[in-house]
Order: structure tokens, then sequence, then C-alpha cells
């Protein structure tokens, strides 16, 4: 059963539909402002988020709509698709986070914005708010600043101090393959995501907070990067976010609030995520639509675009690349836990490429390359795998020293440490290592393999000497390398 007409062809719900939504017909699910008295006074027999006190349940659609006083037409009328646009029959794509597309939906909260809304609140009420969205089966809630890069939609929105929340995936939605039965229980998802943001909403303006709802559905803002913003998780290879509480078996809501003292925290925990999704391209391999498609840069590495067009998640509920996800099949503290021993033993086998003793020996058998740099020209060496080491090459009383750096410390620096910057893989600074001919360097270099960068103006190159030095090198100043 569908609970949303998806509108992805006029971006809105039938007028006719619409009108029905803000009619109450005894439900108490948020279709009206003011529901009949003994809808409030009996929530426990609607499921569908009614009540104050209710809590929703993971029962089958059929369920649902049983306990539920929606009339009969109404339900109908919600239950007719007019095509999602997130399946390959779709010729427009919709944008960044929306999942169906600009759905519009009439705000399901049902207590009125104050006239005078409260702009702070106190450290217990923030518990409470958190304790309250726990027990209606929220699994995380963080708190951001919404800024104009996670807008998807042109839309006005007053109070830019925002929590973001997190609801699971059922099992049964996972499954269930692709097809009617399984986009029936995603809808189902969203619209109980909705609810219950709406309940949350009408807490919140209860206790004298102004609300402004983004629904999960609704296109207005970029959500996984709202969560990754806020805390939550990090966005993943398959573009979806990965929590450590659901992994990537979620979906997100957010509510605008007036509160402008929201406990924002800044740092984000889950910032390796991506590092290991570069390891692995499970849910690449797994869509069998090649919705995901994994492209090669030119200067080395790959990158994963999402082919909007095929994705059938919304159209069709599909859900393989969250099957094939290793957060999802082994949990997140194993997958964790998978990380840091990769990187230990990466680690361990970088730092043997970083000794002053073998680049010294590499500028001893390459040092004609630095005849014509003057004194105090100096080059670094960099690995793109390693972020916290840095080789520097510099030319001193007309004899080569070779240095280790952290970077880090460097960061404090208000000048650079060398002129260039040449970037290498590590199994090309392997290469080079093992033929310390400087053919090899030019090789990699001419093959676009190594990007330079400049880290002071020409004029000090030219100075410098290194007009000759990237001469002998098969580059000019300006450019050279793919990257320039």
């Amino acid at each position: 059963m569908n609970y949303t007409k998806c509108g992805c062809e006029d971006h809105k719900l039938d007028e006719e539909i619409e009108e029905k939504i803000e009619e109450d017909n005894g439900c108490g699910c948020g279709c009206g402002d003011e529901p009949p008295a003994e809808t409030r006074d009996e929530p426990e027999d609607c499921d569908c988020g009614c009540g104050d006190e209710s809590t929703l349940n993971n029962s089958h659609a059929s369920k649902e709509a049983e306990k539920c006083r929606c009339s009969e037409e109404t339900t109908q009328e919600l239950e007719e698709d007019s095509g999602c646009g997130c399946g390959a029959e779709s010729t427009v794509a919709p944008e960044g986070g929306g999942c169906c597309g600009a759905i519009e939906l009439p705000d399901l909260s049902r207590e009125k914005n104050p006239d005078k809304p409260k702009f702070t609140a106190a450290d217990d009420f923030i518990q409470k708010f958190e304790d309250y969205a726990h027990s209606l089966g929220i699994s995380s809630v963080k708190y951001t600043q919404m800024t104009p890069d996670l807008m998807i939609k042109d839309k006005f929105i007053q109070y830019p101090f925002t929590i973001v929340f997190t609801m699971e995936m059922s099992d049964e939605i996972l499954e269930t393959a692709p097809g009617a039965d399984a986009k029936d229980l995603n809808d189902i998802a969203y619209v109980k995501a909705a609810i219950l943001t709406a309940k949350l909403s009408d807490y919140l303006r209860k206790n004298g907070y102004a609300t402004e709802i983004a629904h999960p559905m609704g296109g207005i803002v970029n959500f996984s990067a709202l969560g990754q913003k806020a805390g939550l998780g990090y966005i993943g290879k398959s573009g979806l976010l990965i929590t450590p509480e659901l992994g990537p078996r979620l979906k997100v809501s957010a509510i605008f609030v007036s509160i402008a003292n929201l406990p924002v925290k800044e740092d984000n925990k889950n910032a390796w995520i991506p590092e290991y999704c570069d390891k692995c391209s499970k849910c690449v391999k797994a869509c069998p639509h090649e919705a995901l498609i994994e492209k090669e840069l030119c200067c080395g590495g790959k990158e994963v675009k999402l082919i909007k067009k095929n994705c059938i998640g919304c159209s069709q509920g599909c859900t393989y690349c969250i099957e094939a996800c290793p957060f999802e099949e082994k949990g997140y503290e194993h997958v964790k836990n998978k990380f840091d021993k990769m990187n230990a033993k990466l680690k361990e086998k970088q730092a043997k490429k970083f000794k002053v003793g073998i680049w010294d020996n590499w500028a001893r058998q390459n040092s004609a390359l630095f005849d014509d740099l003057t004194n105090s020209a100096a080059i670094a060496i960099s690995m793109t795998e390693n972020k916290e080491k840095l080789v520097t090459i510099e030319k001193e009383n007309n004899s080569l020293k070779t240095d280790i750096k952290d970077l880090k410390s460097l960061q404090k620096l208000e000048s650079p440490v060398a002129d260039l910057l040449f970037i290498l893989d590590e199994k090309d600074i392997a290469q080079i290592l093992k033929d310390n001919t400087s053919s090899k360097f030019i090789d990699l270099l001419s093959s676009g393999k190594i990007e330079v960068y400049g880290l002071v103006d020409q004029a000090q190159l030219v100075d410098k000497g290194y007009a000759a030095f990237l001469n002998n090198l098969g580059l000019g100043l300006g450019g050279g390398s793919c990257c320039g």
C-alpha cells in the first residue's frame, strides 16, 4: 500500500488529494489541526502515529491500514502512484538528497507554531527531547546549523538551527526483492519518518519553540550531507549516509527550530568511512542497473558517480547497495576494527618509505636533476595514501639535504617548506625507490601519474632555477602534468 502519491511529474500532490489530506477523517495522524476529541483520547486505536504517547511498530502495511481510520476513498487516492522518477523510465533525475524529487506534503504537525517562540533551551530540556525521540523509535539525534550549500530547493528557512534524526529501515524492506511490494514498504517507511518528525515538531511547539519540518521525501535539503554535517555519520561510496548505529539502513529527516543554543558539535568521528569505502566497491558491484559507476581520474584514483536515472531505490524499493555494504553485513564495529588493523599494517609498510637514508640515496643517484637549482631551493614529495609525512630535498651549500617532515607541524608554519610539491601514490613511490634512475621519475611524470604543484609564485621559481629543472623533467613552468 502506498500512503503517498509520488508526484515526480508535477512535483506536488493532486489538489484533490491534498485537500483530502487536510480534511480530518478521524485518523488523528496529523491530517488536520483540530482532530475530534475522541481521537485524541484514544490514540491506541490507530497505529499511524497519531496519539502523543503512541509508538510506531514494524507491522506490515495491511495491518497499518486495518487499524487506521482514514476514509477508504482517501486511502485509495493516496495509493495511486504517478511514477517515481527514480527508475529507469525516468527522463529527469531528482536532485541531491530528495529521494523521489520534490514532493509537496502538508505539515503533519497538529500543534501550531507559538506566536512568540522561545530561542534558548536548557540542557535538561534537550535531554528530555532526545529521550522522547528515542521512545518513538528514533535511532539517533544530532544538531547542526543549516547552510545554503545543503539546500536543494530555493526555499526560505526562517531558522537555520537544525535537529537531524535517523530512523531504522526494517528487515522486511531489505529482504523484499525490488518491485511493487518493496516500493510499498519503502513508502511506508518514509511516511513513518514523516509522522515521527511531526510528533517531535509538536513536542517542540508545545514547549514554546517554533519549528519547520524538512520532510524526508520533500527534497528540500540534501539529507545525507546534512546528517554528515551534524555528525550522525559519513557519506559512503554509495552516496548513502552510514552511521555507527544503523550503517546505511536508515531514513533521515530534520526539523528547523528556533532554539539558537542547540548542542552542535563540529567533530565527526566517522570521517574514516570514505577511506574504507575507497578500498571497497561492494555497493557498486551489487547494483544490477549500473546506477553506481566507478570512473578513473586523470591523476590517479577513482570516483563513483550516481546515475540517478538508473536508480530504482524509490520506484521499486531496491536496497541492493545497502544489503551489500559491509556496514550492513558485518556491523559498524566489525568494519572499524578491520579498518584499524588494515591501517596499522599500512602505516607500518609506509613507514619504511619515509626514512631519510632511503631518500638520501635516491637524491644522490639523481643529483644531476638538481644541478640547475640555486641554494635554498627545495622540493617536497608526498604520498597520496599518507597524510602524516612529507619528504623534503633541499639544496644547501651546493649539496642535497634530505629530511622527513611531520605534516601536522607544517600546518602551523606561515611559509611553505618547499617550492614544488610532487604527489605520488604508494605504488609509484615504490617504483622510483626501486629504480633509482631519473628516467623512471620522468616516465611517471610524462604519464601523468605524478601531480606537480608550485608552492611559491613563478618569479621565485625562475630565480631559483626551476625553469631548467622542470625542463629536464619534460615539464614547463605553469604545467606539464595533467593536474597543472
